[in-house]
């Protein structure tokens, strides 16, 4: 059992099977916060909610409470916020013995919703699917890689000089089976939470891995984004093993991407982006999903791409988006669409590894409702071989400033998410870079340390 219910869970309680129970929401940055609540107390008092600090939504990375917020700060004392939980999330989290979770959406305390809470973000665009009499499933790949070093020692040795689990750089089953007594237990583990894994495999870079969850509703989706990687980063823990999210970790190795599978169906579960009579195989609809995708990409890359080191990424290989391109089957461009018939998705290169699922399907879904709701057109054929040999393509942003500025000045953005969610993480970009511009790094000490 995987997901369950609540009389599930009051059986298993009473049976002893389950002792404890996760409420768990996702930060700016998705990582879980929340409580875990004695499963008694659980059913009796916290199935209607928990109260928890608001500094979780105002925090960086590094937990630095930012200023400023409308939402929170030290302005504001640092009010409490009411995280319920939503029952229909509630699951197995057998990487922890006696353990389930269950996923919460914020709220004011006058029962109103957190506007700029993640999740609450992509709750409104299904909102806005549903009432178009429509429905999406989406799916996720993430790289990332795989360190034979505890998280404490790869913080001591400032993260530097790390052991790979693997330093042989092959797309092979043997590469593959080196990885397999952790990656094995990954599945396991993933499919007993109702994270429904299709595969994993090994990448390029020394360490770096892949897996693959299977199509899903788009906020299960974002869910069990969410929970694959807060999840493997526990169970890499348990097995004194550190994982990395970041785009880029080391110069020398592959980036590690986000790719989401996306498509659109109506009411009766029919895919109405594949039309067979198109020389692409492209329905009008999904024309215009992709162009408003396509136009709107630079101004949420603050979505798809929210750090420095995100944009070190972009162009680092042939097969790492550089511009704003599309094709049919093909591994250089922006946009990607494969599949046939009920499969037929287009899928979306440009988010990193680093990037929030569920800002991320947010602005996938925002911006390609855009493009239907105002019939956008393509402007470009699809590309045949190599994007990123063809500079009459607009570039994505070479950094996150440039990221900001589209970000901010974006009237769209701020028509389709508000002006309180576009200017709550304009300030957590700048932050970031304040942060970046004030700090001296590795870098600058080998290049100017004995030169200048």
């Amino acid at each position: 059992m995987s997901q369950t219910n609540i009389a599930t869970l009051k059986s298993m309680v009473q049976g002893g099977e389950i002792d404890t129970v996760i409420i768990a929401a996702a930060d700016m940055q998705s990582r879980f916060f929340g409580k875990r609540c004695c499963a008694d107390f659980f059913l009796a008092e916290a199935i209607h909610g928990i109260n928890i600090c608001s500094n979780n939504l105002v925090c960086d990375i590094e937990l630095n409470v930012g200023e400023q917020y409308s939402l929170a700060g030290w302005q504001t004392g640092l009010q409490d916020l009411r995280a319920v939980p939503d029952l229909t999330t509630l699951r197995l989290y057998p990487w922890f013995e006696k353990t389930a979770l269950v996923m919460a959406d914020l709220f004011h305390q006058d029962g109103s919703p957190v506007s700029v809470s993640p999740r609450n973000i992509l709750k409104r665009q299904v909102e806005k699917v549903r009432s178009m009499g429509l429905q999406v499933n989406m799916a996720s790949e993430i790289e990332f890689y795989i360190f034979n070093e505890t998280a404490e020692a790869a913080r001591d040795k400032k993260y530097q000089d790390l052991l790979p689990l693997s330093r042989m750089p092959a797309e092979s089953i043997h590469q593959s089976s080196r990885y397999e007594h952790f990656l094995g237990k990954v599945r396991r583990n993933l499919n007993n939470a109702g994270v429904e894994v299709e595969m994993t495999r090994p990448e390029r870079g020394q360490g770096q891995v892949e897996v693959n969850l299977r199509y899903a509703d788009v906020l299960e989706m974002a869910d069990r984004t969410a929970i694959y990687k807060n999840g493997i980063k526990e169970m890499a823990d348990l097995d004194n093993l550190t994982v990395s999210f970041m785009s880029r970790y080391r110069t020398e190795e592959p980036a590690s991407g986000f790719h989401v599978h996306i498509s659109l169906l109506d009411r009766n579960g029919c895919n109405i982006f594949y039309d067979d009579h198109n020389d692409y195989k492209m329905s009008a609809t999904c024309q215009h999903f992709l162009a408003g995708m396509l136009l709107l990409a630079t101004e949420l890359m603050c979505f798809y791409a929210p750090y420095i080191n995100s944009y070190k990424r972009y162009g680092s290989s042939l097969v790492t988006p550089r511009n704003l391109s599309w094709g049919l089957d093909n591994r250089t461009v922006a946009f990607r669409l494969i599949g046939q018939e009920k499969s037929f998705r287009i899928e979306n290169r440009i988010p990193g590894a680093d990037a929030n699922p569920y800002l991320v399907l947010a602005a996938c879904l925002a911006s390609g409702l855009y493009g239907i709701e105002n019939k956008l057109n393509l402007s470009s054929p699809p590309v045949c071989g190599s994007a990123n040999e063809m500079p009459e393509y607009k570039k994505l942003p070479a950094s996150l400033m440039a990221a900001l500025t589209n970000f901010e000045k974006s009237k769209i953005a701020r028509d389709l998410f508000g002006e309180d969610v576009i200017e709550h993480y304009a300030k957590t970009a700048q932050k970031e870079i304040e942060y970046f511009l004030t700090s001296v790094t590795d870098w600058e000490r080998r290049r100017y340390f004995e030169q200048v």
